[in-house]
């Protein structure tokens, strides 16, 4: 009796990582202004690296939230996006620096870079200011985002009622 074996078409995604460039790539893709990496971590969140590690575990893909380390300069991620296109999607970093207009701008900029998803950090906003605020470039992201059918994901340590 011979019996087939099936072979499994699921791929493996991480679902949620960073990836910041090392020392050395740093200067081509700098760090934002006091967000260097620690010294321990510094070139250990390369795209080089994550692709070892990556090809160690079986992992196939990866969602890349845009990390910190280079805040609103998505240039370091959506490098590794062109490179490795079957392998890696991106999230980018909201900016509630800019007004609701400028916001929906570059969110819709980047998601023709190929960026797939959308990242609030609620304590990068000014103190007192809200994700939610009407009027605000989070509600209109936020509803963007809606009809692009794009996920959003919220950094949420303290809960969502504080946003």
């Amino acid at each position: 009796l011979v019996m087939e074996s099936s072979i499994s078409t699921s791929k493996v995604i991480d679902s949620h990582l960073h990836v910041w460039a090392s020392t050395d790539e740093s200067k081509k893709f700098p760090y934002a202004d006091g967000q260097d990496p620690p010294s321990t971590l510094a070139n250990r969140a390369s795209t080089e690296q994550l692709l070892k590690r990556m090809d160690g575990a079986g992992v196939d893909g990866a969602l890349i939230v845009q990390p910190i380390n280079h805040k609103f300069d998505h240039s370091y991620v959506e490098a590794a996006m062109s490179a490795h296109p079957t392998k890696f999607k991106g999230m980018l970093l909201h900016d509630p620096a800019l007004d609701a207009t400028e916001a929906v701008a570059r969110l819709e900029e980047l998601a023709l870079r190929g960026f797939v998803g959308v990242r609030f950090n609620p304590y990068l906003w000014p103190s007192g200011g809200l994700m939610s605020e009407e009027g605000g470039c989070g509600l209109a992201v936020y509803k963007r985002c809606a009809e692009l059918h794009m996920p959003v994901g919220v950094m949420c340590f303290k809960g969502l009622g504080l946003h």
